[in-house]
């Protein structure tokens, strides 16, 4: 066997080609001819040198082989003086050839459990080796896995290995590591070991009763964390903080105030988008009271998060309890919206991605650096073809498993235009109802403009949605400038555009979206200050009343507005997080709801309610192509204050033929002329919702900052 001497580097960069990079203080650099070594049969291939270069202070070559190098094999490089090198992987994973070559079809990688075997996959095409490593009680054994077609290693093992821990040791470089299973679907606390387990023992979840959409602008998506929701004592739940706190339904007998699912019960929304519910790293998951994290640190993408398990010890809790979960939801009439964040992992070096294959799975930048658009260190490279594989797989595994309804997408602009388009088609075969959303923004990562999942892109992503930023900071103000106010924080001046906002930004030439399913209507999330802290900043010289109106206006105008609309957890009744505008680490004293506080303001909450009945009560609010839009809605501008959005002859879509709102924007009282009698008010500054509050003839009077809705 050659010994390896280190006095120059080589890299294998493509199938036929090798880089040796050669210091000149090592015979100046001027070592060839150069041999390729099979070090397993001790084969010899001759290297070609087709380019040499000349830098300060050494020599590149790069040479050409007749034959073909094969990818995890061991190779040595030796030059003219007979010394050798280890021929390690280059750019060669990152090539298209590479791709090609190594791409597996198979749905089996992960372990397949049976009571009599259990089978261990797992794809490293570019290891020289790869063992088992399988704990039982206090046994450790290593069990070499034999390598198999298009780069996957196998093994079997003819017993019983339900609940047994096991990880994997892969070499590749000469470098040994040892990395749990990306494909696990359970795992130890703190994702320490992946862990067999037999699906048989998992709760089923009831797929006869998905909800059903029509259209997806049916929906009225309220995004919470299964953390902040119930948390705080004031949620009377019992399950505090975990998933099974979210299928309590709690009625206070004195007050008949609501919480925990009764609460969203009486809200009335269609989905419930919850923060990131798969395994997360920032939260100790032994001891999760003492840190806070929203989840946007992947650490197991198909394994749930351990921190809202009931028993963290035992592999089954954290799935069954959230399966529970999804089932009591889809009982109770809801959608789960999963977020998921397929752009970046938390941690890239100790992620099990680069220990399977280095480089493979993220970009990198044309000076050879990890790409970093998502501002957290690493771009998965969603284009390279098993990176596709991965993440659609992952997409098949929540919907099929746990019965999840829709996935909003983090970061969405990392990702690529045809991995998008490929979780599309499977979830238009799979169910039409299943929603598919994300954040457009360009994101600075080096993937082609016209390759990028982004809102510019909206037109290559048919059944996608984005989230309407226009629409947030039109209505809102801009959200990075916090001094700016927007149409309801008294900037009449947003009002032309505004209106094109409130028709489902779809239809125009210069519009964003060619039809209103891709718009996600909003003006506050996780994300950012909520409105009521952005308003402390933007508005400082009004008062809370004043406040509270224009936030109840806003809120009127997503739910109102042709689209889908999105309603962050609180913004009903003026959720506050004192102030913090990125709150994605801090305590629960800034992030959890306290419901005794939300409850002071009860009569925001039902004005809310009551608009969201009227959504839901006539399908003219929800019209599902620009065309309708065009043919139904019209909207006009009455002095300098009011919006009125006029929705005609829509009787197809519900018990009204003719539906006008208005939107006074000042805060000031303003008379409109109603030109068309016997229109009946639903809907004024006191109350809302499908209930007849009177008939109206004559002038329509507006007070300062209101809604008001008239049927006919």
């Amino acid at each position: 066997m050659l010994t390896m001497q280190g006095r120059f580097s080589c890299y294998l960069d493509e199938y036929n080609k090798i880089t040796v990079l050669v210091p000149k203080s090592y015979y100046g650099g001027e070592i060839d001819p150069f041999y390729l070594i099979d070090t397993e049969t001790s084969e010899t291939y001759e290297l070609k040198v087709e380019e040499k270069c000349d830098f300060y202070n050494e020599i590149k070559y790069i040479l050409s082989i007749k034959g073909f190098v094969k990818v995890g094999t061991e190779y040595q490089v030796i030059d003219t003086y007979q010394n050798t090198n280890y021929l390690f992987l280059g750019y060669i994973a990152r090539t298209a050839e590479f791709d090609k070559r190594f791409y597996y079809e198979g749905q089996d990688l992960g372990p397949t459990y049976r009571k009599e075997r259990t089978q261990f996959k797992v794809w490293a095409p570019t290891a020289t080796q790869v063992q088992l490593i399988l704990y039982e009680d206090d046994v450790t054994h290593f069990r070499r896995m034999k390598r198999c077609p298009r780069g996957v290693w196998e093994l079997t093992i003819d017993q019983d290995l339900e609940g047994c821990r096991y990880r994997y040791e892969i070499v590749n470089n000469l470098i040994r590591q040892e990395a749990i299973d990306p494909y696990a679907i359970a795992s130890t606390a703190n994702a320490e070991y992946s862990v067999v387990v037999d699906p048989s023992k998992c709760v089923k979840v009831n797929q006869a009763i998905r909800p059903k959409l029509e259209h997806p602008t049916d929906a009225i998506i309220y995004e919470l964390s299964i953390r902040d929701f119930t948390i705080d004592p004031s949620s009377r739940v019992n399950q505090r903080g975990k998933f099974l706190g979210l299928t309590e339904e709690v009625v206070d007998e004195k007050t008949g105030r609501r919480f925990g699912l009764a609460y969203l019960k009486e809200l009335g929304v269609t989905h419930i988008q919850l923060l990131p519910i798969f395994d997360f790293s920032g939260v100790d998951e032994l001891n999760p009271l003492d840190s806070y994290n929203w989840g946007y640190n992947p650490a197991q993408y198909n394994v749930p998060e351990g921190s809202y398990a009931s028993d963290v010890h035992n592999p089954y809790t954290r799935i069954n309890e959230l399966r529970t979960m999804i089932n009591c939801l889809h009982e109770n009439g809801f959608g789960v919206i999963m977020d998921v964040v397929y752009n970046h992992v938390y941690e890239r070096r100790t992620f099990p991605f680069d220990a399977m294959v280095p480089t493979y799975f993220y970009r990198y930048d044309y000076q050879g650096m990890p790409s970093d658009g998502s501002g957290c260190g690493n771009d998965l490279a969603t284009e390279r073809r098993m990176v596709r594989k991965f993440i659609l797989d992952s997409i098949k595994f929540w919907t099929k498993e746990y019965g999840v309804d829709g996935f909003r997408f983090d970061l969405m602009g990392i990702l690529d235009v045809d991995t998008m388009n490929e979780i599309s088609q499977f979830c238009e075969e799979y169910d039409p109802s299943i929603l598919l959303y994300g954040e457009g923004w360009d994101m600075n990562t080096p993937l082609p403009q016209a390759q990028k999942a982004a809102k510019f892109n909206a037109y290559k992503l048919p059944r996608i949605a984005h989230f309407n930023d226009a629409f947030r900071d039109t209505i809102k103000g801009h959200t990075f400038n916090h001094q700016d106010r927007g149409l309801a924080l008294g900037n009449f001046g947003s009002a032309n555009y505004g209106k094109r906002l409130l028709s489902g930004s779809s239809g125009l030439n210069e519009d964003m979206f060619y039809q209103p399913t891709q718009s996600i209507n909003y003006i506050e999330c996780h994300d950012n200050h909520t409105l009521w802290d952005r308003m402390k900043l933007s508005n400082s010289d009004e008062d809370s009343l004043t406040w509270q109106k224009r936030q109840i206006l806003a809120t009127a105008m997503v739910i109102l507005a042709q689209g889908i609309p999105f309603i962050h957890c609180g913004q009903e009744f003026f959720r506050s997080k004192q102030g913090v505008e990125n709150s994605y680490n801090s305590p629960d004293s800034i992030n959890a709801i306290r419901w005794d506080e939300a409850y002071q303001h009860e009569k925001s909450m039902n004005l809310v309610k009551g608009y969201i009945k009227i959504r839901r009560a006539h399908r003219a609010f929800r019209l599902h192509n620009a065309y309708l839009v065009k043919k139904h809605l019209s909207i006009f501008q009455h002095h300098n204050s009011v919006i009125e959005y006029n929705l005609r002859n829509v009787k197809d879509y519900g018990c009204w033929n003719d539906i006008r709102v208005f939107f006074n924007t000042q805060n000031y009282e303003v008379n409109i002329p109603i030109i068309t009698s016997d229109f009946t008010l639903i809907a004024d500054e006191n109350q809302s919702g499908i209930t007849p509050i009177k008939l109206l003839t004559g002038d329509l009077k507006m007070p300062p900052l209101s809604v008001m809705i008239l049927v006919k």
